[in-house]
């Protein structure tokens, strides 16, 4: 555990060409910048978990002539722009500009630029990732004492295909290279490496946690069964009986049972600053230990209604604190085809109920 007083937990190390934005040979004119599908999004979602968003990215043409540090620098006052009107912002922009055989420790996979972003942003200790399309940033990672993931947007285009184009994400579990469809993907990755990070020894939650797309992944393989699948979701921060009650209901529902759970940041936003009491890899751990669960993932939206989109379930539980026409993802499942039904005995009682009696028998000298 690191005692670092950044307001980050780990850092995200973006290549930008073929990850962030389409891959276009010696990019030198901001008319030529697209992002990705979801790379604005992923970014957004690193944003909202506290993972410094850290751009390092090779820029050879400068040494080339291709172009100038100044037209680089409109084309990053651009790439910014974009993001910021999607919700997205990258902490540090670093660059580059030498040749591949200057011997520049800037140039990836050497660690300059990771090195002065610790020193500019106070990253010491915190775990470290490197996203990009090629062999170089997942070697990037490594060399920065972290890990890499490779994304299938850049440069595969040109013949450079990993041979394992679908190497799992749960086959590689507690390893140091992965390989994602694209930067949304990997960033799901990511963060679901910080709770494995957390929970190291658990074998039951290793078996049922996985990130969302992972999840999504091994559905299909019930599917192929004719499983059927069943969605539930909840922040689950304090365990009490309205809880075992309403996953209960749900497993009876169908054949498998998913649970995701709210992440430790839409918590934050839905409950208030004081919550969670117990924290995400603390929450998961609980759940997994839950015979009804099946399989466990973890969500960063304040609705589920992503999850639903991503795992299209057959059917999507609630527990009784709704009804069956004010579930607020009901509008997507009925546009997916996914029913919605309300599971679980009568609530009696809430996380919210317990703290306030625990604070009242505390204020009383009880406790």
């Amino acid at each position: 555990m690191t005692h670092n007083s950044s307001p980050f937990r780990a850092v995200a190390l973006l290549d930008r060409d073929g990850t962030i934005n389409e891959e276009v040979e010696y990019l030198s004119d901001p008319a030529q910048l697209r992002l990705l599908p979801g790379a604005a999004r992923a970014i957004r979602l690193l944003n909202m978990e506290g993972i410094a968003a850290v751009l390092t990215t090779n820029q050879s043409g400068i040494a080339r002539g291709y172009f100038d540090e100044a037209r680089l620098a409109e084309i990053h006052e651009l790439l910014e722009k974009m993001l910021v009107e999607e919700g997205a912002h990258l902490d540090a922009i670093y660059h580059c500009p030498s040749l591949p055989d200057a011997g520049d420790p800037r140039r990836k996979p050497g660690i300059g630029m990771y090195e002065q972003a610790v020193r500019d942003l106070g990253l010491e200790g915190l775990p470290v990732f490197s996203i990009g399309d090629r062999s170089l940033d997942t070697d990037f990672g490594l060399a920065c004492g972290g890990r890499g993931i490779r994304v299938l947007t850049g440069q595969q285009l040109k013949g450079d295909v990993p041979k394992d184009l679908h190497r799992a994400h749960e086959a590689r579990r507690r390893g140091k290279l992965f390989t994602s469809e694209d930067l949304l993907h990997a960033v799901h990755v990511l963060l679901a490496e910080l709770n494995f990070d957390a929970v190291p020894d658990d074998l039951l939650f290793n078996k049922k946690y996985g990130d969302l797309y992972a999840t999504a992944r091994a559905l299909q393989v019930e599917r192929e069964k004719d499983n059927r699948i069943v969605l539930a979701n909840g922040c689950f921060d304090l365990l009490h009986g309205g809880h075992i009650s309403y996953l209960q209901g749900a497993h009876s529902m169908g054949d498998r049972l998913v649970l995701a759970v709210n992440s430790n940041a839409s918590i934050r936003r839905i409950k208030g600053p004081g919550r969670p009491l117990l924290s995400e890899p603390e929450r998961l751990r609980l759940m997994a230990s839950i015979r009804y669960v099946d399989y466990l993932t973890v969500f960063f939206e304040d609705s589920a209604d992503n999850v639903l989109e991503v795992l299209r379930p057959d059917i999507h539980a609630k527990g009784t604190d709704y009804s069956s026409d004010n579930v607020p993802e009901l509008q997507t499942a009925r546009r997916l085809g996914v029913e919605t039904r309300i599971a679980g005995e009568a609530k009696e009682n809430s996380s919210r109920d317990i703290i306030e009696v625990v604070v009242e028998r505390a204020n009383q000298g009880l406790l």
